[in-house]
């Protein structure tokens, strides 16, 4: 039995790495093309850090899809060449096979987790600083322990993060009068658009030095005009479904403390726990197709049906959280009833064939 397990599983986890790397490669040129148009103002290198930049989350997409078209094609394989006709007369059951199976999805389920918590959110935020090179303003942006630093001439302002609605959380502002003597700094909570280049900051501290003095002032309201707009910071923002847990856990319990909508963060933060088990339940959904007789379909068929249940896959996933979110449902509801449905899907079907 050690033997049977070690060869399909090879042959499930090869095929699964060849469908990857050809949806990858797939997905990769569409983006070639739609980022060409950036070679006016990026240099070759940080064009081809940028594409290759959204590689783990493509990866990160694709994985359980992946894995449901590479084991329907192994499994496929085998039955073209009797070998899994064979299994099957020696004694071995369907639960055995799809024990197999799991042992495999489990492995690509560490990986698919691995990959969301610590590769993606890391990649996202290397994108994002290529991109802000992109814009048509003068401005240079970096990211920092203590948040994003931009510099406008002689300005230098510092925020601590971009909230999911557009508005700024902990402004810092220093103007500069020459390199060496600072003429004015603003701290504020909040900053929030007006129009234009305007802003208005909330719970503002203007400190002012001239000639010598310094003086402060507090406002609960104060105009700022800045270079900078929601276009611009739009390249600093990061989807829920690309952070990491830890970032997913500040941003709610920030929202959550001034009163805001937390809700498509939560189910995001439960879909990073359920969407890696997705690829378990996707490859337990492609064992019953291995009953399928050569003739009623072949490889090409069921590598046509691993890409259907894939899309509906996808389609159901993003369906729930958004009625999720419409109707209000708890977080975790959105996050699992996709995998639930197919693991259902998966469970009838079985029993259905280990009846015959």
């Amino acid at each position: 039995m050690k033997t049977l397990t070690r060869y399909v599983a090879k042959e499930v986890f090869a095929a699964t790495m060849l469908t990857l790397i050809a949806l990858l490669m797939l997905l990769l040129f569409y983006d070639f093309l739609q980022e060409l148009s950036a070679l006016r103002q990026l240099n070759a290198a940080q064009f081809f850090v940028l594409i290759a930049a959204t590689i783990p989350g493509y990866a990160y997409e694709l994985l359980p899809i992946a894995a449901l078209i590479g084991t329907l094609f192994a499994l496929a394989q085998l039955a073209g060449n009797s070998e899994y006709a064979v299994m099957r007369t020696s004694g071995v059951s369907v639960l055995q096979i799809a024990g197999i199976v799991l042992s495999v999805g489990l492995v690509i389920a560490t990986l698919v987790f691995t990959i969301g918590e610590y590769v993606v959110p890391r990649a996202e935020q290397l994108a994002q600083r290529v991109r802000a090179f992109t814009g048509s303003r003068p401005f240079v942006a970096r990211a920092f322990q203590s948040g994003y630093w931009f510099k406008d001439g002689n300005t230098f302002i510092n925020i601590a993060s971009v909230l999911p609605d557009g508005s700024l959380r902990s402004v810092r502002v220093f103007e500069y009068a020459d390199s060496l003597n600072i003429s004015r700094s603003v701290t504020a909570e909040r900053a929030s658009f007006v129009a234009g280049q305007q802003w208005s900051l909330d719970r503002a501290v203007e400190t002012r030095f001239s000639g010598g003095k310094v003086s402060v002032t507090e406002s609960p309201k104060l105009d700022w005009k800045t270079v900078l707009t929601p276009n611009m910071l739009s390249v600093l923002q990061i989807a829920p479904e690309r952070l990491s847990l830890d970032g997913l856990w500040e941003y709610i319990g920030h929202l959550q403390a001034n009163n805001q909508d937390s809700r498509r963060f939560e189910v995001a933060l439960w879909g990073k726990f359920f969407y890696p088990l997705a690829t378990c339940v996707l490859m337990l959904l492609a064992l019953p197709f291995a009953q399928i007789q050569q003739r009623s379909g072949g490889v090409g068929a069921r590598i046509f049906i691993g890409i259907l249940l894939g899309l509906v896959f996808i389609i159901f996933n993003r369906l729930f959280s958004y009625l999720a979110l419409l109707y209000d449902w708890p977080a975790f509801i959105g996050a699992i009833m996709p995998g639930a449905i197919f693991l259902t899907a998966a469970a009838i079907m079985m029993w259905r064939i280990e009846r015959r």
